[in-house]
């Protein structure tokens, strides 16, 4: 790209690419936490990199936080919002096209052309990406993906109250050799989840759906250490102080026991990776953090599933987004609860939102 290359806003077609650009990125990518974005899928966006204003459009708007990526792993490079940028490009597109241009409206105007037949039909097309199902609406900001939604007349967002805790737990007491005892520090995070966030976030200044996060990565088997490739240090931007505050504190450290005991239960009913040590004996490796990931993705899956029967039976238009989904209509919460027991056994509680 040439050093001193500036794109024509006059140019309709410039203007166009650059909207579309603009929307895309203020929709789709944080101003602080960074995300693995694939190249192909910002190419469609921005246009190929070849291009001087492809190329011009990732400087102004993108940030790359992590320029590690791998084919193999399915890795991709993070990115995050380059607001600054952002804000400079949008300033310009005003000035020299002399139209009102709201850095609101520019994602829904995105979203509403990238998405617009499904959006109309309320049939959406995912893809199974390790057991979940995904569509590229999910990957919207919450606070445009619940408007254009609601545009869409898919108005009544329901979410699985506490999904990770309450299947792995379940699961556990659904073994064979089932676990028979009520785990004291699982079952008091399910009466009183939102006490629990935010007595532990006011105590190491995070906000509460952080500590949300934290909590559900725990069931997971993410860890709890200073070690800069665990998902946790990260999410903490390396806060050793923080860190070790978690670590002594006395509810995180017995919600850390009651999930491994439920793990404990768990792993005779998951395929495990065998070696041969240097006496010629076999032994098992313990379950990684992926393994327990994919295990709770089965029993997500498997409860959505469920919900996704009941919506087509009933006829019921939605937007699934792995433990929950978006309606067209007001469900019968205990009718489907059932039926979510009744075909899966695994007892959940809904949350609802109405989005506007």
């Amino acid at each position: 790209m040439a050093l001193n290359y500036s794109p024509n806003f006059n140019n309709p077609k410039v203007a166009r690419r650059i909207r579309q650009a603009l929307g895309f990125a203020r929709a789709c990518f944080n101003e602080t936490k960074p995300r693995p974005w694939s190249t192909r899928y910002i190419d469609q966006h921005f246009g190929s990199q070849r291009n001087e204003l492809s190329r011009w459009l990732r400087k102004q708007l993108l940030v790359n936080t992590n320029p590690w990526y791998s084919m193999d792993q399915g890795k991709c490079k993070e990115y995050i919002l380059n607001k600054p940028g952002y804000d400079a490009v949008v300033a310009q597109l005003k000035s020299d096209n002399d139209a009102t241009t709201s850095v609101y409206d520019l994602p829904l105007q995105w979203a509403n052309k990238e998405f617009a037949d499904e959006l109309a039909t309320k049939v959406f097309t995912y893809t199974d990406l390790k057991g979940r199902l995904w569509h590229p609406l999910q990957n919207v900001r919450k606070e445009y993906k619940r408007s254009i939604l609601a545009n869409a007349n898919l108005k009544y967002q329901y979410d699985i109250q506490c999904c990770a805790p309450t299947l792995i737990m379940q699961h556990a007491q659904q073994q064979e050799d089932p676990m028979d005892v009520i785990p004291e520090y699982i079952d008091a995070y399910l009466k009183d989840r939102r006490g629990i966030r935010n007595q532990i976030a006011q105590q190491v200044e995070l906000d509460p759906s952080a500590i949300k996060i934290l909590v559900n990565a725990l069931f997971s088997g993410a860890k709890l250490g200073n070690n800069s490739t665990f998902a946790i240090y990260k999410m903490l931007s390396g806060d050793q102080a923080r860190i070790e505050y978690l670590k002594q504190d006395p509810f995180i450290i017995g919600l850390k026991q009651d999930i491994k005991m439920c793990w404990d239960y768990i792993k005779p009913s998951m395929p495990r990776t065998s070696v041969t040590n240097k006496n010629n004996k076999t032994q098992l490796l313990p379950l990684s953090s992926r393994d327990k990931w994919n295990r709770y993705f089965q029993l997500e899956r498997v409860v959505l599933n469920s919900v996704i029967d009941y919506l087509n039976t009933n006829k019921i238009q939605f937007f699934a987004e792995h433990d929950g989904w978006t309606t067209d209509t007001e469900l019968d919460q205990n009718e489907l609860i059932d039926h979510v027991f009744q075909t899966t056994g695994y007892r959940i509680k809904l949350e609802l939102e109405i989005n506007e």
